[in-house]
């Protein structure tokens, strides 16, 4: 499912005349306009546009030789220095933020955790200390955030539904935070919010989700507890004040996870998650 372009000049052309590195989903080439890497940072869209400090995010719909695709184009301009000096010495390191989440989606996507399609991505190194990166990914259509639907299907649905369906969500919330967790990756922004569902619900069995932005998506080999907490903290906290999120909702999750990561020490773990949830709710009243 990719194209990829790559040249890797040397450190002295890097410096002098800069590199481009660049990647199209194969499978949405025809939707894509054939000089998107070229005209991509120049293209303006106010749809959905959240802009600030060098980055923004917009909403685009974009037509190619044989369709169209709309989606989230996210863009980097302004970078610190330390990630300029990176890039030019080390141009294979997706040191930008658009190349750094574009290979955290496709190292998620191959351990089936499920992400929004990357539909191309690109970094500009040099001449100089320049820096700049890109990310396009599709849209999820008829989606909602797990926070906004889970209070709509309250007041839609009837209580029996409405049970049955969140211990299909909770058990696969769970499946994909172990996933993340068993390879040592983790997402450092887990809240309830990143996790997208259909926003008509799905009855007869468990629907699908998707997980969204992944660029804080790290692995740590010898610190996998911190961040592990770090994560369910992040999430458990999210949960409060969410109407149709009750006690059994997030212990039935912790019963999944566990298992699934084959966890010792369950109250140890779940009371410090508990502390974790508690000191994000104390930081943010500040």
């Amino acid at each position: 499912m990719s194209a990829t372009a790559n040249h890797r000049p040397t450190l002295w052309a890097r410096l002098v005349r800069g590199s481009r590195w660049s990647w199209i989903s194969q499978a949405h080439a025809n939707q894509l306009p054939p000089d998107l890497d070229r005209s991509v940072m120049d293209l303006e869209s106010a749809d959905r546009l959240h802009a600030k400090q060098g980055r923004s995010t917009a909403r685009i719909r974009l037509d190619g030789p044989s369709g169209s695709v709309t989606g989230y184009l996210k863009r980097h301009r302004r970078l610190p220095w330390s990630q300029r000096v990176a890039a030019l010495v080390f141009p294979g390191g997706r040191f930008s933020p658009g190349a750094a989440e574009w290979s955290n989606l496709k190292r998620a996507e191959a351990i089936g955790v499920p992400v929004p399609a990357a539909l191309a991505a690109g970094e500009m190194i040099g001449p100089g200390f320049h820096l700049e990166s890109y990310l396009l990914v599709g849209e999820l259509t008829d989606c909602l955030e797990l926070h906004v639907a889970l209070p709509r299907w309250q007041s839609e649905l009837a209580p029996q539904e409405f049970d049955r369906l969140k211990r299909w969500l909770v058990g696969r919330m769970a499946e994909i935070a172990a996933k993340l967790h068993r390879a040592r990756l983790f997402h450092k922004d887990l809240y309830l919010c990143h996790f997208f569902a259909p926003a008509e619900p799905v009855l007869d069995g468990p629907p699908a989700l998707t997980l969204i932005d992944l660029h804080r998506l790290q692995h740590h080999r010898w610190l996998a507890a911190r961040w592990r907490l770090k994560d369910l903290g992040q999430l458990l906290y999210s949960t409060q004040g969410v109407s149709g999120v009750n006690n059994r909702d997030k212990l039935r999750f912790w019963m999944h996870y566990r298992r699934a990561l084959g966890l010792e020490h369950e109250k140890g773990w779940r009371k410090a998650i508990e502390a974790k949830a508690a000191r994000y709710g104390r930081h943010n009243q500040t």
